[in-house]
């Protein structure tokens, strides 16, 4: 959209090749990590300067204190109505005091909340939810997972506000595209702006003397593109090894250029996709359980109204049938050819692609680049030195 803030690299940032990243072996879902982990990174965290001792301290003693625990629910119609507004506060506190102080679900003394037992989506009147047998203490992050809107409630361990900064800080993405694909696996429904805006801590670190987080400059960086069994692809480092399971299908490609790929739907028909190499995901990260292309995805949010949940989809070509595959310069079209010399014209496309209007058969296609002149290319290295078509 053409409000939204530019989210690459910035003069005077630091790239992920020049950043150390000290937590190693972190996976994507924090809920599978132990004590030892946590406190490797909050050491990490006030070794690099993120925050002192101080600051930990008073984070933690500020969420032990139970604000508001009893003046919500005293403020509450619902609690005035039943029990009127001279004896409310009264009844409220006495429920306060008898509790344990931990929250019902997992314990923790951390940022507690009062919390209706059988929820007011259940009563005719959400009023009626209002009484105090029906109130327990449960910490924020476990109050908020059983709303209906967090589907992925439980999965995790962080809320959103703390797992926005654990995927930056930990999972480390070098690019803001890898980002929201990382919190989207994690399971959060929330709009990209809330993702934009944890995105300036990236932006905040890599400019830093010394810098403590890399952002791409996929213009001026080289890559090596990997194919995946389920067709996608992905870009590493130009030079690093390639996994077992996936085959390198192009070498050095400059950060500018396009990847298009000629693929067939579940219908049968033809889509044509062309994808910038910084929109590509990559597929040098941890994820723990997760194959190394998992970030190959592109996200439908959650309809409220029609109570559809969010869907994670496949990045086109992954899960289709490739038939052929290149890579453009900006100055650059490319042409389908068939094994019976029929020549088709490519449209310009994107990644979420474009139907062809006709048919290229089920034999072997070949993709040609013709330059176009619309644009100057400057005096720059070759694009690529070595690729090979589908």
């Amino acid at each position: 959209m053409s409000d939204q803030p530019e989210v690459i690299h910035q003069p005077g940032e630091a790239t992920p090749q020049e950043v150390h990243n000290a937590l190693t072996g972190t996976g994507l879902h924090d809920r599978e990590w132990a004590d030892d982990q946590w406190h490797a990174l909050l050491t990490n965290l006030v070794a690099s300067g993120m925050a002192t001792w101080k600051d930990v301290a008073a984070l933690t003693l500020g969420h032990l204190n139970p604000s508001q625990v009893g003046t919500s629910l005293a403020s509450s119609e619902g609690f005035k109505r039943r029990y009127g507004k001279g004896n409310t506060m009264r009844i409220v506190m006495e429920w306060a005091y008898q509790q344990t102080g931990r929250c019902a679900d997992c314990g923790s003394r951390l940022e507690l909340q009062a919390d209706h037992m059988k929820g007011r989506e259940q009563f005719e009147d959400p009023l009626d939810a209002d009484f105090i047998e029906n109130m327990t203490l449960r910490c924020r992050r476990c109050n908020v997972v059983r709303r209906p809107s967090h589907e992925f409630g439980g999965l995790t361990y962080l809320t959103a506000e703390a797992a926005l900064m654990w995927i930056l800080l930990v999972v480390r993405p070098r690019t803001f595209r890898d980002y929201v694909r990382m919190c989207r696996l994690y399971g959060m429904t929330m709009a990209d702006i809330r993702m934009m805006e944890a995105w300036a801590m990236a932006h905040w670190l890599a400019k830093a003397n010394p810098p403590a987080f890399g952002i791409e400059d996929d213009a001026a960086t080289f890559y090596d593109l990997l194919l995946w069994p389920d067709n996608a692809i992905t870009r590493v480092d130009s030079g690093r090894p390639v996994p077992g399971d996936a085959k390198q299908v192009a070498a050095h490609v400059r950060g500018d250029a396009v990847l298009g790929a000629l693929a067939v739907g579940g219908d049968g028909r033809f889509r044509w996709y062309e994808q910038p190499l910084s929109f590509m995901p990559f597929s040098t990260y941890d994820l723990g359980n997760k194959e190394p292309q998992a970030l190959a995805i592109s996200y439908t949010p959650p309809d409220r109204k029609a109570r559809t949940p969010q869907k994670l989809n496949p990045l086109p070509p992954r899960g289709m049938d490739l038939r052929a595959y290149a890579i453009r310069t900006a100055t650059q079209r490319l042409t389908a050819v068939t094994g019976t010399g029929l020549t088709r014209d490519l449209p310009t496309s994107s990644p979420n692609g474009k139907i062809l209007p006709f048919s290229l058969g089920t034999g072997k296609v070949d993709l040609t680049c013709i330059e176009t002149g619309q644009q100057q290319q400057p005096e720059t290295p070759s694009l690529f030195t070595d690729i090979e078509n589908g």
